[in-house]
């Protein structure tokens, strides 16, 4: 593994990822400006939400990625965003590996589960090579956008 720390999501961190901007189809991930996550009352802007749910992943002091995990119906649901510029460079998997591990430290009797666009050729090799089966394939809207998902589970529980 890369020298990845997992970090408290502070509100600094969470400014610094709505500036994050991807390319091409992989614009869908492109948060909104900051100010426009605080009206609107996103969990990334309430500090309760950010502190309980976002983990900042930070290498040589610079974060690199966060990771989102909620608890639902016996299921760690795990998000995840790489900054622009290290994505498709092969840091996925190490950071995947400490996101299952932070899902089983919180919630040692959940199942580990994730959603991916199904576009979306690069993450769900990454999903697949850490261990994630595919369960289900849907459509849903997320912030007026239409997608079609995988939805996945951790296979190495």
């Amino acid at each position: 593994m890369t020298d990845y720390t997992i970090e408290k999501f502070t509100e600094e961190y969470a400014r610094e990822i709505c500036t994050w901007k991807y390319k091409n189809e992989y614009a869908v991930y492109n948060f909104s400006d900051y100010h426009i996550v605080e009206k609107n009352k996103w969990d990334l802007a309430i500090k309760e939400k950010r502190e309980a749910e976002f983990v900042a992943i930070v290498q040589n002091n610079e974060l690199v990625a966060f990771g989102n995990i909620t608890a639902n119906d016996g299921k760690s649901i795990i998000g995840v965003g790489l900054k622009p510029n290290f994505c498709g460079k092969g840091h996925g998997k190490d950071i995947m590996k400490m996101l299952i591990g932070e899902c089983k430290k919180r919630y040692p009797q959940n199942k580990v589960a994730l959603e991916v666009r199904t576009f979306n050729k690069r993450a769900l090799k990454c999903y697949l090579d850490v261990g994630f089966e595919i369960k289900d394939k849907y459509v849903r809207v997320i912030f007026d956008d239409k997608g079609e998902f995988y939805y996945m589970e951790y296979s190495l529980q």
